[in-house]
């Protein structure tokens, strides 16, 4: 750990750590450039979201506890507290809403409350704590941005994606207010529901095409894997990348 950098207890979400290690190494990029040194807890590896949507609060508690646990060790070891910096608002909107319900009765309140008051979405935590609005990274193309359900809902009021998108070099942002529904990326429901999911999918990426995007982007990864599905199957000629990979900038 160098002693000019500030550290950050970096969370990644299992679905990227296990399917989209290239993006974690961008988002680590990211923060390198920002003097921000990232801590990853192996240990922590799931903080519980899925568990908790389909009922399993046990599970779900155990890996919340786990993720706390993890963290509250390292902070003790360093004798300092840490931003919890996630590349994901579905994973840190659940933290922040969710925690203080499921892990009241399983962890310390002063641990309990230091983590979720920790807990910063990556794109936030750049614009709202570092308080820097331009990466001078470069990405000339045309970008539909997908605000998820998590992003509308579970993390609300943020608007550092778009803020970060606008003063890329290069990009040409398209905004599609209209847009207010779910891809279809939620629990089980793409299995249990195949012929929605695909509906509502097809729905997004067809006004993403039809706008003339080269590329579709959101802060949540599970959207952007059914997306990549689904222009996988159909053949749709649209890049998929997450916002992190943006900000890295091109090579």
């Amino acid at each position: 750990m160098g002693d000019s950098k500030q550290t950050v207890f970096l969370y990644v979400p299992c679905q990227m750590d296990l399917f989209q290690a290239e993006t974690v190494s961008s988002v680590i990029e990211v923060l390198d450039r920002l003097g921000q040194f990232s801590h990853y807890e192996m240990e922590s590896t799931c903080c519980g979201r899925r568990f908790f949507m389909e009922g399993e609060m046990q599970y779900a508690k155990d890996l919340g506890y786990q993720v706390i646990k993890s963290y509250t060790e390292y902070c003790e070891l360093h004798k300092s507290k840490f931003p919890v910096v996630i590349p994901d608002t579905a994973c840190a909107g659940f933290m922040r809403r969710y925690y203080d319900l499921i892990l009241k009765n399983s962890t310390l309140p002063n641990e309990l409350s230091t983590f979720v008051s920790n807990v910063r979405e990556l794109c936030d935590y750049i614009v709202n704590v570092l308080n820097v609005n331009s990466l001078g990274n470069t990405f000339p193309h045309r970008v539909f941005y997908f605000k998820s359900c998590a992003a509308r809902h579970l993390y609300p009021d943020n608007h550092a994606p778009e803020t970060l998108l606008k003063n890329t070099r290069g990009l040409d942002l398209i905004e599609d207010t209209e847009v207010h529904g779910c891809c279809g990326a939620n629990g089980r429901f793409p299995m249990l529901n195949p012929d929605a999911t695909e509906k509502m999918t097809g729905e997004i990426v067809q006004r993403a095409y039809d706008q003339g995007a080269e590329y579709i982007t959101s802060t949540d990864i599970h959207c952007l894997q059914l997306m990549d599905a689904f222009k996988q199957q159909h053949n749709v000629d649209l890049g998929i990348i997450h916002i992190a990979d943006i900000l890295k900038g091109e090579e």
